[in-house]
């Protein structure tokens, strides 16, 4: 492990800052502000889609209006080192959803894994891979819904 280089104590802070800001979001009815929180090359890979900050914007507008569906992320085990100038980040996590029989089980259990840039002063997702270890089906079925394909979980 001679690469295993972590964070200081305030990067550290900040970027939890950051990923509990992009949660709180998602988790509230604001899904249409997520892309701000992404540089201007950022992109999201994962059960939705790969995105880039033009196509979060879209998702995230479309998703803002569907106020019918409830969820949750829990997160822990934060792991973030510096890669160069950037932060490699492993985030586990933990989703509820209210359409998720029975709703106390987790929808998906798994691990985001980012890079962060600093720009202008401020900590932004360059990357962000949701990876579904558990539930994926779930996962899969819920970005299907949201993109008003009801079946097609892939």
């Amino acid at each position: 492990m001679s690469d295993y280089r972590p964070v200081d104590a305030v990067t550290r802070v900040e970027i939890e800052q950051l990923v509990a800001e992009m949660l709180y979001r998602l988790d509230h009815n604001r899904a249409d502000t997520t892309w701000e929180l992404y540089t201007e090359d950022g992109v999201s890979v994962g059960p939705m889609g790969d995105m880039d900050r033009e196509a979060m914007k879209a998702w995230g507008a479309r998703r803002a209006q569907q106020t019918d569906i409830v969820g949750r992320h829990f997160i822990g085990g934060i792991r973030l080192v510096w890669d160069g100038d950037e932060v490699e980040g492993t985030v586990q996590y933990l989703t509820f959803r209210d359409t998720n029989e029975p709703q106390t089980q987790p929808a998906s259990v798994g691990e985001f894994r980012e890079r962060y840039r600093k720009v202008d002063g401020q900590w932004r997702f360059a990357r962000r891979e949701i990876v579904p270890v558990f539930g994926g089906n779930a996962a899969a079925a819920h970005a299907a819904r949201l993109a008003g394909r009801e079946g097609t979980a892939r």
